[in-house]
């Protein structure tokens, strides 16, 4: 399997867009670059939410995999996060972009900061 190349010297793997007035151009930006087989993969974190669930769902969607995993979980396990982060190690993601993350906690911020050095 080859690797999407990576991106160029000096980019961070992972990119937070702090806007807090929403400008549309930048989301039209972000939502332009979203191409999965280049290995650039836009996130747009659904508004209200506040779970490591809610965020690993997200990231299954903008990863082109299936958010909802099926079957029953242990205790404590996260598996739609550990899905998430095996799927963003096992496809050529160079590039994650993140949308509206002046809306995120800083737990959430830490989870998508943790991913850079997964992505390849």
């Amino acid at each position: 399997m080859s690797r999407a190349p990576r991106p160029a010297a000096g980019l961070p793997p992972v990119t937070l867009v702090m806007d807090p007035h929403d400008d549309a151009a930048h989301t039209h930006t972000a939502l332009a670059a979203h191409h999965p087989p280049s290995g650039r993969i836009t996130l747009h974190p659904g508004p209200g939410t506040t779970s490591d669930t809610a965020l690993a769902h997200d990231l299954l969607a903008a990863l082109g995999s299936p958010p909802l995993l099926p079957g029953r979980f242990p205790a404590g396990r996260q598996p739609a996060r550990e899905a998430a982060t095996a799927w963003a190690t096992a496809l050529p993601v160079n590039r994650l972009t993140v949308l509206r993350a002046h809306r995120l906690t800083p737990r959430r911020t830490e989870r998508l900061l943790q991913l850079g050095p997964v992505l390849s």
